[in-house]
Order: C-alpha cells, then structure tokens, then sequence
C-alpha cells in the first residue's frame, strides 16, 4: 500500500489510513492541527497546521476508507483538530461549520464534546479567556433527558463565573446526521439535520478571537469515538 495512505506506529504495533488520503478532507486538514491527546503538542499523537499527509494513529485516523475518525479514552483528554483562523463573533463576514457525524458514545460515564467555538488565549495585546464559548455535547443523562444532544452555551465574558446555558438539541440521532454553527454580527445560529435549533445574540462575547474545533474531548471517564463524513469550514 501507498506511504500516502499509509503510517504503521511501530512502537504501537497500529496501522492506519490517513484522512487526507481522501480529497474531501483536505481543504480542512489544511488549515487545522490535531491536538491529542491533551492540548500540548505531542509528538507521538498531535501535528502541526497543514502537515496531514501521511498522518494517523489510534486517536486519528481513515475508518473504512471514507471517514475521519476521532477515538479517545480518559476525562479531559482529547483527540480535536483546532482550526487556525480567528475571528471575532461580531464580524461582518460569516463563520460557518457544517459536518455530517456519528457518534459512539461507547462507554463514556457522563458526557463529551464533538464541536466547539473556543476564545484563543494565547494572543498578546488582546483581551483573552481560556473558555469555550459553545460546545455541542452528548449527555448520557441531563435534565432527566437520556442519550441527548446539547448547546451549551457561555451567557458571560468573565472567567470567575459559572454562566451556562445548556439547550436541548433532541436525541442523539442513530446514525449520520448534519450539524451547522453559524456566527454573524454577533448572532450565533445552529441548525441539526436542518432544523434551526439555536438563535441566539452573543454580544456579550465580542472582545474575543475564536477558532472552531471538531473531534472528542472526554468530560468524564471511559471512551468515545466520532467518525465525520464531511467536514467544512467556511467563511461568505
């Protein structure tokens, strides 16, 4: 087989098929680095913006010659590609995510991330928070709701306080299903297997730069995995 398409972990004794192998996630690997399994670089699990090629491992990898697969186990860990450019949610110019995804639980005790909108606090001169400002979640049980998706969304601008909004996106659909994040002049929009779910005016959040992310970030212990079909970030 093609080094292409291609990486054998020798240490690990894993094989794997790189999703950039296929075209269709290129455009996004692009201008994305993985991060994996916390957010300092690794050298073993993690890679830097745009170098995809030839790239997998157990946490990242091609699942049946079409998906690109995100799998992780243990609270806090994670295996997300960030996405490079920043914004701020009151540009005129709109931010758009949109995936086609799966998701497998597995054995997760609690809940996990699949897409985030996250404040970069690694800018000097700016003004910076180390906070999410959305994170689209599956609980195992919330609200004595089980099996669902959830918006949780940041409702403040201040680190020291506990300020969520969490929002009931319906039962975590059986098989792929299609996510859009859209954020506008201080408007975030998200729709599920288009459905206008979210409509909300985040304001509050415009002094910060944001990137997208997408993967698995565990909250809890156990495992997940998420496969995507399609993964896109745009900007009209």
């Amino acid at each position: 087989m093609k080094k292409t398409v291609l990486l054998i972990i020798f240490t690990l004794g894993f094989a794997c098929n790189s999703p950039y192998s296929l075209n269709k996630f290129k455009k996004v690997l692009n201008i994305a680095k993985l991060q994996a399994p916390t957010s300092h670089y690794d050298p073993l699990y993690s890679t830097k913006y745009g170098k995809f090629k030839d790239f997998c491992n157990k946490y990242f990898y091609l699942q049946d010659n079409k998906y690109m697969t995100f799998f992780m186990c243990g609270k806090k860990d994670r295996s997300e590609l960030r996405f490079k450019d920043d914004w701020k949610v009151s540009d005129k110019n709109t931010k758009i995510l949109e995936a086609e995804v799966k998701l497998f639980p597995l054995n997760e005790k609690r809940e996990f991330t699949f897409l985030q909108i996250h404040a970069d606090d690694t800018l000097k001169n700016k003004p910076i928070i180390n906070k999410p400002l959305l994170r689209i979640v599956w609980y195992k049980e919330l609200h004595n709701k089980y099996n669902h998706l959830w918006a949780v969304i940041r409702t403040c601008d201040n680190s020291y306080v506990m300020c969520y909004e969490k929002d009931d996106l319906g039962e975590m659909p059986k098989d792929f299903f299609d996510v859009k994040i859209k954020v506008q002049n201080s408007n975030l929009k998200i729709w599920l297997n288009n459905k206008l779910k979210i409509n909300k005016n985040i304001s509050y959040w415009n002094r910060f730069y944001n990137y997208f992310k997408a993967g698995v970030y565990l909250q809890d212990d156990g495992c997940a995995k998420v496969l995507f079909n399609k993964l896109n970030i745009k900007e009209n």
